[in-house]
């Protein structure tokens, strides 16, 4: 392998655009943003490998991959009127005051088309959700107990270490 010089032109070249970035990265904040996660790492990588959260992380790599298996054009052409519509209707002005919803004008409400086809994808949803949660319901009581077995045995593991850094002090 060859040895890299700083009179190396391509060496230059590298350093010349690493400097262009880091000024281009100061001026827009992202130096700062990146000094703060840097202070942050070491303390957050204990929470980051808690086995709820690499559950959940789990979890939720799983819900994407679902949404990832549904018809891509359905779920696009659904997510663009959606945001259309909520652009059109929640204006500035509008969140400024926003209108309060009591009994009767939910009743009223249910006279609209479309709250109630909105309402129609509501239920289907939640009978959908439901069902999935019923079916998983087992699975889940013996996934926590697991964990909790889990989490008991790291606890007892910490305080092992705590006592025998305890005992390991002069």
């Amino acid at each position: 392998m060859t040895e890299l010089t700083v009179q190396d032109p391509k060496v230059q070249e590298a350093l010349e655009r690493a400097l262009s970035l880091l000024v281009r990265m100061n001026e827009s904040g992202a130096l700062t943003f990146l000094e703060d996660v840097a202070e942050l790492v070491p303390d957050s990588l204990s929470y980051l490998m808690d086995p709820r959260l690499l559950k959940i992380g789990a979890n939720l790599a799983y819900l994407l991959h679902v949404v990832e298996l549904l018809e891509p054009t359905l779920i696009t052409v659904i997510m663009s009127r959606l945001v259309e519509e909520l652009n059109r209707e929640l204006t500035p002005e509008r969140m400024r005051e926003l209108p309060r919803a009591g009994p009767a004008s939910l009743l009223k409400a249910m006279g609209d088309p479309d709250v109630q086809r909105g309402l129609g994808i509501l239920l289907l949803f939640l009978k959908v959700l439901g069902r999935a949660f019923h079916r998983s319901s087992q699975e889940l009581t013996e996934l926590m107990a697991h964990t909790e077995k889990t989490l008991a045995e790291l606890r007892r593991q910490r305080a092992e270490m705590e006592r025998q850094a305890l005992a390991a002090r002069p």
